[in-house]
C-alpha cells in the first residue's frame, strides 16, 4: 500500500533575499538546502521511530531514503514492510523461558533457528539464527517473526513533516548567505 504525504511550503521570504542572486546561485542554494531537508528528515524520522519502538536507529536508517529531483523537488521514501525479528536488534536475540527476546521485545512461543549455507551434504553454520514460530499447534508449518512498525512509522513521519517548513527556511537562509559571502569572497 503507498501513500503520498505531502507538504507545500510557502517560500516566498526566502525567495525575496534570493532576488539579488543570479539565478545558478539561487539554483546552487535551493538544491543543498532540498538535500540537507532530506537528511534532516531522514535522521528525525529514525530517531522518533526508534524512541518509540526501541528499535536501533541503524536498522531503520537502512529503510529511509531520500531522492532529490531536477525540477527542485525531493523526496523521502519510508520502507514501512515488517522487519525480520532477528534483525531489530543485532546479535542481542536469545532464547528466554518459553520464547524469544530480542532486544527489548518478547516474542512468546518462538525460537532461535540456526541458518545453515552450502549444497546438501555439505552443510555448514553460519553463525546466524533467526527468530521462528509455529502456525496452529502442529509441528508444521513454521514462519518467520515479523515486527510490525508502520503505525509508528507514519506517525513518526507526520510529526516531523509538520516541522519540515520552518527547518527548510532555516536552511535556505543559511545557504543563501553562504552564496553572498561567496559571491563577495568571503566564503572558506
Amino acid at each position: 500500500m503507498s501513500e503520498t504525504l505531502k507538504v507545500e511550503i510557502d517560500a516566498s521570504a526566502a525567495l525575496d533575499a534570493m532576488r539579488e542572486l543570479s539565478p545558478e546561485m539561487m539554483d546552487r542554494a535551493w538544491r543543498r538546502a532540498l538535500r540537507k531537508t532530506g537528511v534532516w528528515i531522514k535522521s528525525q524520522t529514525a530517531k522518533a521511530v526508534s524512541k518509540e519502538t526501541k528499535i536501533p536507529q541503524k536498522v531503520l536508517r537502512a529503510r529511509i531514503n531520500y531522492y532529490s529531483k531536477w525540477n527542485a523537488t525531493g523526496k523521502v521514501w519510508l520502507g514501512l514492510n515488517p522487519l525480520e525479528a532477528h534483525k531489530i536488534a543485532y546479535g542481542q536475540a536469545h532464547n528466554a523461558g518459553k520464547g524469544v527476546t530480542v532486544g527489548r521485545n518478547r516474542f512468546p512461543g518462538a525460537w532461535m533457528m540456526p541458518v545453515y549455507a552450502g549444497k546438501s551434504g555439505q552443510r555448514r553454520y553460519t553463525g546466524k539464527e533467526i527468530v521462528m514460530q509455529r502456525i496452529g499447534k502442529s509441528r508444521l508449518p513454521i514462519e518467520k517473526v515479523m515486527f510490525d512498525w508502520e503505525q509508528s512509522g507514519r506517525k513518526s513521519l507526520e510529526i516531523v513533516s509538520e516541522r519540515v517548513k520552518e527547518r527548510l527556511m532555516v536552511i535556505l537562509e543559511q545557504e543563501v548567505n553562504y552564496e553572498i559571502q561567496k559571491a563577495i569572497g568571503n566564503a572558506k
